[in-house]
């Protein structure tokens, strides 16, 4: 077996705490009142004993602070030199996993203690501000933060060079070129809440005598976060449990864990330990707060395209084609397109309940068309967003005109279809000239080539008298019109008001018509920054008959309706809906409960379901959210 390329490392972001050169006092320090801050810098004021600063907790927090800040210290300096210290081409030329994860090990025992004894250096500094406990002077924190900056740096490498000997033994080295770049944080767009559930307290507490290391609380407390964030997460995605598609959804979810893995070294290290996805979940308590904490970015930063990805992984039949594997199961190369059932897309907006966003994944008008048909038919409009890309336009009729597959990018009016202007004669102030001006309304989509009831649509609207339009197939095909010319606005003018009545709007001189190149504004959008799809039945359809766009989106619902032979919209949807219920692709429970919702909307239940227990409280903590994160950062 050859070796994986040699890859130069990147430079890691150090986490070094700036050093704290003096105590943060409080501005007031009130004789006999304990001055210790709490996380917000809020001063204790609890009365103290005689000559004494701190009450008897506060006392007490330090005195442990410190007793633990010199155990770590103790630990740290008896760790060996000789087996923590790697150069990058000792990693380099390393063909050995197992000599990666000792060395892997080693430094990250290293890493831990140094990043402890910083933070309780620090954690002391602000939270007491007193320099009568020996936790080092400045020269010797400079030399810490060094020393860690040193082996985050070394530690990168040897993760980076274990991941591609991991991907290597798979034959799978393409996915380092998966890699992300590094940007800022992404917002997130997802729909989901990401507060963790947590147990509702019968009763109090029970008091708490022994006070621990505060630096112990505050570290408990963010992993107990953390991992309460990475449950309910994936907790929110949960289909219903009478739903036929709940435990499918299950695996989505654990395809989504992959997929957050697979291209993050650490992550991807970490993972060989484990079988399944369950087992790293449900030993995330035993994980350093910092590898929680990168687990729980990787799985709430995942893009919408992984998202989708993810659901490809776990429906596509099984066939010859590239893949990893992580946590016993498959992360393919590349999408298989051929075969996306309708009911997927409850999978994939389940994770982003966002249309603007799933849109973005769409390749063709027809997904574009299924995915719009879902979230009418199932009645997801109750829960997705419209950020930039939207189904509903605030028209009556809209709705029919998307469910038929007419999905525009934009549905707006270009003001009233009658305007009158009256103005003074420049040379003449004692004249005045009138004008009317006459604006169609216009549309433009983009319909599916496949669907033969598009080219019906187009045919009729050819023949509708009030209707001009420019159509063409695909970005290279023949341009169609209705007619020579498709006009916008027509403006006509005279003396006075009544003369403007007297002249009909064919004899009008002023008159704006429309380029071919409006056909552009047909192709849909499927990103922010305006990628379109060119490969559609490109339609551009002016209303020149009477009324506002109010008045148009009915003509062109009622069209829709004549082609599919349908009374209403209600009668459209069962000709759509029946055969998608038939074939199950819609999950239909019965008549008193038809449309099964596509999540779970009792969070708690789903929590349960998914990981077999309720959320747990952090029961052995006397003093909740006094999380200092400058100090564990």
């Amino acid at each position: 077996m050859s070796s994986a390329p040699p890859r130069k490392f990147p430079k890691k972001k150090s986490s070094t705490n700036p050093p704290v050169n003096s105590p943060a006092k409080p501005k007031t320090i009130n004789p006999g009142k304990c001055a210790a801050l709490d996380a917000s810098g809020t001063v204790c004021n609890i009365s103290t004993k005689p000559g004494m600063l701190w009450c008897p907790r506060h006392n007490e927090e330090r005195v442990k602070l410190y007793v633990n800040y010199k155990k770590h210290h103790t630990a740290l300096d008896a760790l060996p030199e000789d087996n923590v210290r790697h150069d990058d081409d000792q990693v380099m030329t390393c063909s050995s996993l197992d000599v990666l994860s000792d060395w892997n090990t080693a430094l990250m025992t290293r890493y831990q203690l140094l990043t402890r004894c910083i933070s309780a250096r620090q954690y002391f500094t602000e939270r007491f501000f007193s320099n009568d406990m020996d936790f080092g002077h400045k020269a010797y924190w400079d030399s810490l933060n060094k020393q860690r900056a040193e082996v985050e740096q070394c530690l990168l490498a040897i993760e980076t060079r274990g991941y591609q000997l991991i991907l290597l033994k798979q034959n799978a080295l393409w996915v380092l070129d998966r890699q992300p770049e590094e940007t800022e944080e992404p917002e997130d767009c997802s729909g989901h809440d990401n507060r963790p559930l947590v147990a509702k307290m019968s009763k109090p507490a029970a008091e708490v005598i022994d006070i621990e290391d505060p630096l112990d609380v505050a570290l408990r407390e963010k992993a107990w976060e953390l991992r309460q964030k990475i449950r309910t997460r994936l907790a929110r995605y949960c289909a219903p449990s009478f739903s036929r598609y709940y435990q499918e959804r299950f695996k989505v979810i654990f395809a989504c864990v992959r997929r957050a893995i697979y291209t993050d070294p650490a992550l991807m290290l970490l993972a060989q330990k484990y079988k399944s996805v369950m087992s790293l979940l449900q030993d995330s308590a035993d994980l350093d707060v910092a590898m929680v904490e990168k687990l729980w970015k990787a799985i709430s930063n995942l893009s919408v395209f992984d998202a989708r990805a993810a659901v490809d992984d776990v429906l596509r039949p099984h066939q010859s084609s590239e893949y990893v594997k992580v946590l016993g199961g498959r992360v393919y190369k590349d999408l298989d397109c051929t075969n996306w059932p309708f009911h997927a897309w409850g999978h994939l907006t389940a994770i982003y309940m966002c249309y603007s966003c799933v849109r973005r994944t769409c390749k063709t008008v027809d997904e574009i068309v299924a995915l719009t048909r879902f979230v009418v038919i199932t009645q997801s409009t109750q829960y997705l967003s419209q950020s930039h890309l939207k189904y509903t336009f605030g028209y009556e009729g809209d709705t029919t005109l998307v469910l038929c597959g007419f999905v525009p990018n934009s549905m707006t009016s270009q003001g009233p279809r009658y305007a009158t202007t009256k103005t003074k004669c420049s040379l003449d102030k004692n004249i005045y000239h009138w004008e009317e001006t006459m604006t169609n309304p216009i549309v433009c989509a983009g319909l599916s080539l496949n669907d033969p009831k598009s080219q019906a649509f187009v045919n009729k609207c050819l023949k509708h008298p009030d209707f001009m339009v420019l159509v063409r197939k695909g970005a290279s095909g023949r341009i169609i019109k209705s007619l020579p010319k498709i006009w916008a606005l027509k403006v006509r003018k005279g003396h006075s008001k009544a003369e403007l009545a007297t002249i009909p709007w064919d004899s009008a001189n002023d008159v704006v018509y429309f380029h071919d190149s409006i056909l552009e504004e047909a192709w849909p959008i499927v990103s922010v920054l305006g990628d379109k799809l060119e490969d559609c039945l490109q339609v551009v359809i002016v209303d020149r008959g009477e009324g506002e766009m109010e008045d148009f989106v009915l003509k062109l619902e009622q069209v829709w309706l004549e082609v599919y032979g349908a009374r209403d919209m209600y009668d459209l949807l069962q000709l759509l809906g029946s055969p998608l219920i038939e074939s199950g692709e819609i999950d239909f429970k019965n008549k008193e409960f038809p449309m099964v919702p596509n999540v779970e909307k009792d969070v708690m239940k789903s929590y349960k379901g998914l990981w077999g227990v309720e959320p747990k409280a952090l029961a052995d903590d006397e003093y909740p959210n006094r999380l200092n994160k400058t100090a564990i950062s």
